[in-house]
């Protein structure tokens, strides 16, 4: 696309173009909407999406735009972009120089990377159009570091551990000779060896064990920035080199100190490598959940296939123990599933024909056949995995500081050393004196454990959290949730059971079947209530012609050439109908009673009204207790009537609630409300995905086959609220584990720095192989108390 830099474009506007395909565009509006998102870009000049090719054509100055922020506005339109993804294997990776890597991959044409700190893989999103993932390893190569390999397209669960193995196999490698020849060399101190001799043994050490430390250095010079690397290879050259020039003159050496500096820092390594191999645990688990092969019915016959082969139509066979490969619809049978990997929860769930079951629940007692909707990559189960594995790969706030900490930290322990060696020469010490000293600085003042100390946090804290049924999307959402003032709620399917009830209806039946007809493409629950009313009283229910939905207000359909809508008294203004006075007054009854009223209008005239009443779920009072004693202000915000708003709130005790709201009214109350305080917004994320976007911290609350496509930072189970505690308590487990983390590196630092130095010499002081043990332990340290969150 180099070639098309400086084009002119109909209206002669000149600058580079940019194609992007465009996913959910199905009308003029549509191409206009993502049109005008595009234009409100920054560094966007012009900007043409069309419907025909489902593409838009963006030309922009490429000094001013952000490649990303195109993806983000029109995923805020409500659409999205279609793109590639690919995880590229990096060797000889260091958690600190997670920023550098993402820096270098971030070339023209990716949309978003990011890289797993714990594993040393780089995930990267971008338009194939534009850049392939080759030319993202390149860039990333030509950065100074080597790529191990490419993924393309699906999750490869396994990458990361296989990294991490790798890693600690060459690690061992290096080990092998180190350990003997070190130990031979510091008992040399005790029986003596020829320098030339020492000088050997010392040379496999420094050039084939530490090769790794130089060579990182190196790269970290290239790239204009400074690492652990850079700091070991620095103190063990320094006194290899003062060591290899006494030997020649004949004077003392200390060959024991730079192999033994090497050695304890690469069996630290070595150790923290072991430990993160089960850092990944959590999805590793839920990989394992998808059986490899599934019993299809082909003819009369069950055959087994491979599960990825399997179509949505096909009827599958589970059997008793056995793991459901595809999500699907039973078809035939009953069982009793175990959906505790997706949800926390132990209580087995019965199924029945009808009913929704996901690859990778258990079929615990039972016989049943599936009907296949989505196999393979397109299960809720590797849909979870991908959302998880992007999550675990972000950073919390908080990294910044380290960040913008380890940036520098690496000069500023080059300029101690300095300060160190110069002031000991200066005080007339002896010169293996001051080197040592000089050494020991270089050595213990490692930024390795900045590096780690939020991102295992946030690794094990998301898969953890995975496995209790909780998806987090966004990992900023944990720290952000800690500091809101209001937790506003939706009512129905949040509050309430979501599962409404006709308690009345007033009307003649041919207007109720047609109201159960227009319901009948809805999914809200009181479509749900009204269909279900009007099939038990055995009225027929069509298909209708024509079917739209007016968030907020109801429905409108075309059944049997009737106009039909289903919906509040705003629906009913808008069809230019009135409701009788009589209705009005019922509505009204009904309301003082929690009940929500819909109206049924047919051909321009108000025939009927439903009253649909829900109950609160149980949990909802403990969990609203709980909550306040968090130092949160429960809300509530429905589309429902205000009068049964007020009902439901007040017998919760909340004293603050909002009523009539559509979407649009949703997301402008939470952000008049964020004006007052930070704020969590919990529902059902469909007809709220507005206020899900809007609020600091969304919560959607839905059943999981739609987890994937829910807006959202953070999605639970549909039906426990409970879960909304387990997020806010596992987030301050997460930020109290990273924060001691950071903690704990910065006083280590400052604590061992002034020893390393020689300030208490002689009562204390650290010889630099010490030094090198000290700073592995640091990073062990930051590795277990991370570990730990696997039990939170």
């Amino acid at each position: 696309m180099e070639g098309l830099g400086g084009i002119k474009i109909g209206v002669k506007v000149e600058g580079r173009e940019v194609v992007l395909k465009i996913l959910g565009m199905h009308c003029a509006t549509c191409s206009l909407t993502v049109q005008k998102a595009l234009l409100s870009v920054r560094g966007v000049k012009w900007a043409e999406a069309s419907l025909a090719s489902n593409e838009a054509k963006v030309v922009v100055d490429p000094s001013a735009l952000d490649y990303s922020e195109l993806l983000r506005a029109v995923r805020r339109a409500g659409y999205d972009v279609y793109r590639e993804s690919a995880h590229i294997a990096l060797a000889g990776f260091r958690p600190e120089e997670a920023a550098a890597v993402e820096r270098a991959a971030r070339i023209w044409g990716v949309f978003s990377a990011s890289v797993n700190p714990a594993a040393g893989v780089l995930h990267v999103e971008y338009n194939p159009l534009e850049v392939t993932a080759e030319e993202v390893a390149k860039a990333v190569e030509k950065a100074g570091y080597r790529v191990r390999g490419i993924e393309k397209g699906e999750v490869d669960v396994d990458i990361d551990r296989r990294v991490v193995e790798e890693e600690v196999r060459e690690l061992r490698r290096r080990l092998v000779p180190a350990v003997p020849i070190t130990a031979l060399l510091m008992a040399s101190m005790f029986f003596p060896i020829a320098p030339l001799a020492q000088l050997a043994l010392a040379s496999v050490v420094q050039f084939y064990s530490g090769w790794r430390f130089i060579s990182g250095a190196a790269r970290a010079f290239r790239n204009k920035t400074g690492n652990m690397d850079t700091l070991v290879a620095l103190g063990t050259l320094s006194t290899f080199i003062y060591s290899v020039a006494s030997a020649m003159t004949g004077g003392p050496t200390f060959f024991e100190a730079s192999a033994a500096v090497i050695t304890f820092v690469l069996a630290g390594r070595y150790a923290e490598s072991l430990m993160r191999l089960r850092t990944g645990d959590a999805v590793r688990k839920l990989a394992g959940l998808q059986p490899p092969r599934a019993r299809v019915r082909r003819g009369s016959d069950w055959v087994e296939v491979d599960t990825s082969s399997v179509s949505p139509g096909d009827i599958v066979e589970v059997r008793e123990g056995e793991l459901v490969p595809v999500d699907g619809y039973v078809d035939e049978g009953f069982g009793v599933v175990d959906e505790s990997a997706f949800t926390g929860e132990p209580m087995p769930v019965e199924k029945k024909q009808g009913d929704l079951v996901l690859a990778g629940t258990r079929l615990i007692r039972g016989r049943f056949a599936v009907r296949t909707t989505r196999a393979g990559r397109h299960t809720f189960l590797a849909e979870m995995i991908r959302l998880v594995r992007r999550a675990q790969n972000a950073r919390l706030p908080v990294q910044n500081l380290a960040d913008r900490v380890a940036g520098i930290f690496t000069w500023v322990v080059v300029a101690v050393a300095v300060a160190t060696f110069s002031a000991w020469m200066a005080l007339g010490a002896p010169l293996p004196l001051a080197i040592m000293f000089m050494a020991s600085v270089l050595v213990v003042a490692c930024p390795c454990a900045l590096g780690l100390a939020t991102p295992l946090a946030v690794v094990v804290g998301v898969g953890r959290a995975a496995e209790r049924g909780l998806l987090v999307k966004n990992v900023d959402a944990m720290e952000k949730a800690l500091r809101a003032k209001y937790i506003v709620f939706d009512k129905t399917g949040t509050l309430t059971l979501g599962s409404p009830k006709v308690v009345k209806y007033i009307g003649d039946e041919g207007a109720l079947a047609l109201a159960a007809s227009a319901e009948s493409k809805s999914l809200h629950p009181l479509a749900r209530a009204v269909v279900e009313y009007a099939r038990a009283l055995g009225l027929v229910v069509r298909e209708p012609e024509f079917y739209d939905s007016f968030p907020g207000m109801g429905v409108y359909a075309k059944v049997d050439g009737r106009v039909v809508a289903v919906g509040n008294e705003k629906l009913v203004e808008n069809m230019g109908a009135e409701v009788p006075a009589e209705l009005k007054e019922a509505a009204q009854a009904f309301r003082s009673q929690g009940c929500v009223a819909v109206y049924v209008v047919v051909d321009g005239s108000v025939r009927g009204l439903i009253a649909v009443g829900d109950e609160l779920r149980p949990e909802v009072s403990d969990v609203l207790r709980r909550l306040r004693s968090l130092g949160l202000e429960p809300v509530v915000l429905s589309g429902d009537d205000r009068r049964t708003v007020e009902l439901v709130s007040k017998s919760l005790g909340i004293g603050r609630f909002y009523g009539n709201a559509d979407p649009e009214a949703k997301a402008k109350i939470l952000a008049d409300l964020k004006r007052e305080g930070p704020v969590i917004f919990v529902g059902d994320g469909v007809n709220d995905a507005p206020a899900l976007a809007a609020a600091d911290v969304g919560i959607a609350v839905s059943n999981s086959a739609e987890v994937a496509k829910e807006a959202g930072d953070v999605v639970i189970k549909q039906g426990d609220l409970g879960k909304v505690l387990e997020f806010l308590e596992l987030s301050k487990k997460v930020l109290r584990t990273a924060r001691f983390n950071l903690l704990w590196a910065f006083a280590y630092n400052a604590v061992l720095m002034p020893i390393a130095a020689g300030l208490f010499y002689p009562a204390l002081y650290l010889r630099p192989e010490f030094a090198g043990l000290a700073m592995s332990l640091s990073s062990i340290t930051v590795t277990l108390n991370a570990l730990r969150l696997r039990k939170a």
